[in-house]
């Protein structure tokens, strides 16, 4: 998870070392929905292919 942030958010694993136990059950809860939206998408084939 820290590596998801940091790569496409731009956010330090140091940050996650000063987060609060209920702060990261939230952030934990929004990274599971944002993957599973991104799995959704993904699966559902409406991105646009670009030939090679």
């Amino acid at each position: 998870m820290m590596y998801y942030y940091w790569k496409t958010k731009g956010v330090f694993p140091s940050v996650f070392k000063r987060i609060k136990d209920g702060e990261w059950q939230i952030i934990r809860a929004f990274y599971e929905l944002e993957i599973e939206e991104r799995n959704q998408f993904l699966s559902s084939g409406a991105f646009p292919v670009i030939p090679v």
